[in-house]
This record gives structure tokens, C-alpha cells and sequence, in this order.
């Protein structure tokens, strides 16, 4: 026969000493983690940018195999949650490899992450971008 294992009574000198141990900050795939309405919004602006009606590849136009790519990398802890930090790259494109691969792993590539995150912010915070995303939706 098992016996039943009987919880610790708690001691009432005991209750509110390990309060401050309390984690204040988010953890990393908190922030890193592509948001539902982030994915939505993304897919919506790639259609609209490229004049598409499927989403499609932010630099080639494909629409075969879609992922979402950090513009700042997630091992720099770039925002899941900002839609300017966020973009359609395709995975299959050519026999050269993918979009996907050639942004993160490319000088010409990391360049090109650059100039369009630059010109995202801009997009959401002056252009028509701002119709469509208020950032006191996620943070």
C-alpha cells in the first residue's frame, strides 16, 4: 500500500521571505516569440508591399515555403511582438539557397536586414502602416 504524501504545514514566520526572489524580467522566448497578431500583420503587409494576394517573400516574391525572420536576430533578443522587427522570407528560392539563409548569413544579406528594418519603422510610424498597427496592442 502507498501512503499519501502530507504537505509541509507553513510556517507563519516563513510566509513573504523568498517574495523578492520574484522574476521582474520576461524571459527571452517571451520576447523572441513571434506573436499571433504579429503573423497576421506580417502576412498582410507583405501582400500589400508586394501588390500580392497570398503573402508572399519580402525580397523574392514567392510564396512556397514562408517563415518569419527577425530583422534583429532573436539571439539579440529582437521583439517577437513589433511587426517592424518581423519579415516573410521564403526557404526554398533557387538552387543557391534560401532568402532566409542569405539574410542571416550573408554581408550583402545582414545588409539588406538593415536598410528594410529602417525602412519598416518608417512604414509603421509615418506611412501606411500606421492604419493598421497601434504598439499599445502588444507591449
Amino acid at each position: 500500500m502507498m501512503r499519501k504524501k502530507q504537505k509541509k504545514p507553513v510556517m507563519p514566520w516563513r510566509v513573504g521571505i523568498l517574495d523578492h526572489h520574484k522574476r521582474d524580467k520576461r524571459l527571452r522566448g517571451a520576447i523572441t516569440k513571434v506573436t499571433p497578431n504579429v503573423r497576421s500583420e506580417v502576412n498582410r503587409r507583405s501582400m500589400e508591399l508586394i501588390g500580392a494576394d497570398i503573402p508572399v517573400c519580402e525580397r523574392c516574391g514567392t510564396s512556397k515555403n514562408l517563415s518569419k525572420a527577425h530583422i534583429l536576430e532573436a539571439s539579440h533578443l529582437g521583439p517577437g511582438y513589433d511587426p517592424a522587427n518581423i519579415m516573410n522570407l521564403c526557404g526554398t528560392h533557387g538552387f543557391k539557397g534560401t532568402c532566409h539563409d542569405w539574410a542571416d548569413n550573408t554581408f550583402e544579406g545582414r545588409q539588406f536586414k538593415k536598410q528594410y528594418g529602417a525602412m519598416l519603422k518608417l512604414y509603421y510610424a509615418e506611412g501606411n502602416g500606421k492604419n493598421y498597427w497601434s504598439y499599445k496592442e502588444e507591449a
